[in-house]
């Protein structure tokens, strides 16, 4: 019922498209001019210079009111509206690397202190980890060129990564097991104290 509505539809509509494209189309006179220009189509369209008429259409009352309501356009002085602040915390930084660098490069590498590589520094954390008294402490940091002191600094701070003994459960038991990092402190020992003879 539907696809034969819908047929008839269709050839209705092509058939009155066809006929409207075999119509033929009006033609003019032979005689007959073309409709004259209008005036303002004969007029110029561009100008190098203002006219009178240019300036008068440009002026708008309420964009004059609103500039003058506005005033004087202040401009920076180049520059002050970016200046970094002096106590700028990565300018600080920046500068203490620059300060860094340069003594290394002025400076032999056997005599460069208390620089070490990321690598170097985790090698040196490992090491710290077996020492038992605070003179081997003392001694590791000297190996490696660094002041003691500073190494318990960053050692409040850094540590090389540790595994404890403690195996995390698994939800299968073919998946790999899993274990907490942890913190390791060398086991350092109470510096003997001299015996006093009685």
């Amino acid at each position: 019922m539907g696809a034969g509505a819908s047929k008839q539809a269709a050839k209705a509509t092509s058939s009155r498209a066809a006929a409207a494209a075999q119509k033929p189309l009006p033609q003019r006179a032979s005689g007959a001019r073309p409709p004259p220009p209008s005036q303002a189509a004969q007029q110029p369209k561009a100008s190098e210079t203002k006219s009178d008429a240019i300036r008068r259409e440009s002026e708008d009352p309420d964009f004059a009111r609103k500039l003058a309501a506005l005033g004087q356009v202040k401009v920076p002085t180049p520059g002050s509206a970016f200046m970094p602040r002096q106590d700028n915390a990565m300018l600080g930084i920046l500068a203490e690397r620059q300060r860094v660098e340069e003594i290394a490069e002025q400076t032999p590498l056997s005599k460069v202190r208390n620089v070490l590589s990321a690598g170097t520094l985790a090698h040196l954390f490992d090491e710290r980890k077996a020492c038992k008294t605070q003179a081997e402490l003392d001694e590791l940091s000297r190996e490696f060129g660094m002041d003691p002191e500073i190494v318990e600094r960053l050692a409040k701070h850094l540590n090389s990564p540790s595994i404890s003994k403690i195996a995390l459960p698994t939800k299968d038991a073919n998946d790999t097991p899993k274990q907490l990092a942890q913190w390791v402190d060398p086991p350092l020992r109470a510096p003997e104290q001299p015996r006093l003879s009685a």
